[in-house]
């Protein structure tokens, strides 16, 4: 009955991962893709890095969703770090070479592509356009430095006021505001850049941005965390994206106040949310997912080492640790009895917090000897389930114990194998 419980198990989480909808499409050239844009189903471009050594990077093409990839635009000795696509004819490609930014654009669709000179220890790390003129860049060089154009990248303007620290990550929500990440500070501009003013200061890098509307937006972090805002970025919830394992949250897009994706370090794995951030699970993508392109609930890109598309969501979703079942406020704090119990491998339990606190939940071993911390950190209000695998300990006895600043109950569950 175990090992039929346990095949039973293995065959549930094999199924769940092998399900996949994200599959691997044929791109015509073996360099890491470092930005990549669609502005429907069918239509998108995408840029590469040089790879091992510094020699070509690529501006690629599709018009059938990535059925078909196509060079548009060769850069010898250069690197692409971004892509800002305005429509179907105005197109950006940012990156650096030899000491000095690369800046390359087209304004019918691809058909030809120009190179345009830009100042000397310019590089551009992250770009977007609000319109065919409009545009800023960010360099990581030492130091602050933004950049504007108001003439589609024939000039560019530093606009560093106020800030102090090296730019890494830009997102305009339109052409007046907009969020500048700097090392772990965020800088925020209503006036299209011409002034910077330090929104917030995290414990991480902030290496994704996105912005919903003027209340509400997330950043990604480099240490795996999620920072949620909901009311323009005067606070910020930070969340632990469980999946991630301190990997960083390198692109971030929301489809709507609920749907989220986030793309990620971690090997073959993008993270989705439904709930506007607050659990995370994730999808197995088979190149990686340091770049998305998101274009509705159904059709996304993923890319790293290649590009993967899927056209149903990515399917099912993974969730690993924690999830919050139930945000209606409880009336107490309370840990429950883990089920089944005993268990083999797996087993989950709840607990319900009624305000806004710091939890830690932990596993220990008959000896008292720590085994895995399952959760720390903070949490808001409701009812959480964690899951709880346990197919590489031993048989035994095992507690779990629910940690708050006001409040503290241990349980005890048993492993048989």
């Amino acid at each position: 009955m175990k090992k039929l419980l346990l095949l039973t198990t293995l065959f549930t989480l094999y199924t769940h991962h092998s399900n996949t909808q994200w599959v691997q499409q044929t791109v015509p050239v073996s360099k890491p893709i470092t930005g990549i844009k669609f502005i429907n189903a069918n239509t998108g471009w995408a840029c590469t890095s040089w790879g091992t050594g510094m020699d070509t990077s690529y501006i690629l093409y599709t018009s059938n969703g990535g059925i078909n990839w196509l060079v548009q635009h060769a850069a010898l000795n250069a690197r692409y770090n971004a892509l800002s696509v305005i429509d179907a004819n105005n197109i950006y490609a940012g990156g650096d070479s030899s000491a000095r930014a690369k800046f390359s654009k087209t304004i019918n669709g691809g058909l030809n592509w120009v190179d345009i000179q830009t100042p000397v220890n310019m590089s551009i790390e992250d770009m977007v356009f609000q319109n065919k003129d409009s545009g800023w860049s960010c360099s990581g060089v030492v130091g602050p430095d933004v950049r504007t154009t108001t003439n589609g990248g024939l000039n560019w303007i530093v606009r560093t006021s106020g800030m102090a620290q090296q730019t890494h990550r830009l997102f305009f929500l339109n052409y007046n505001t907009g969020f500048c990440g700097a090392n772990s500070f965020l800088y925020k501009t209503t006036n299209a850049g011409l002034n910077w003013i330090l929104n917030s200061n995290f414990s991480e890098s902030v290496a994704s941005i996105f912005f919903m509307n003027q209340a509400t937006g997330w950043l990604g972090l480099s240490g795996g965390k999620v920072a949620l805002t909901s009311n323009g970025g005067a606070n910020w919830f930070i969340q632990q994206p469980f999946p991630l394992n301190g990997n960083t949250t390198t692109d971030i897009y929301f489809i709507n106040s609920n749907t989220g994706f986030a793309g990620t370090g971690w090997f073959q794995k993008i993270l989705k949310t439904t709930n506007g951030g607050i659990n995370w699970g994730y999808q197995i993508v088979p190149t990686g997912s340091v770049r998305i392109s998101i274009v509705d609930s159904l059709n996304c890109w993923a890319a790293d080492l290649g590009i993967s598309h899927t056209t149903n969501g990515g399917g099912m979703i993974t969730y690993v640790g924690i999830n919050n079942i139930s945000t209606e406020i409880p009336g107490s704090f309370k840990l429950h009895q883990n089920y089944p119990n005993p268990f083999n491998p797996v087993t989950n339990f709840k607990f319900e917090i009624p305000e806004y606190s710091f939890v830690n939940v932990t596993i220990y071993d008959i000896l008292g000897r720590k085994v895995k911390t399952e959760v720390e950190n903070y949490l808001r209000p409701g009812t959480y389930r964690i899951n709880f695998y346990a197919a590489n300990l031993p048989s035994g006895t095992y507690f779990y114990r629910l940690t708050t600043n006001n409040y503290t109950e241990t349980k005890k569950m048993i492993l048989i194998k």
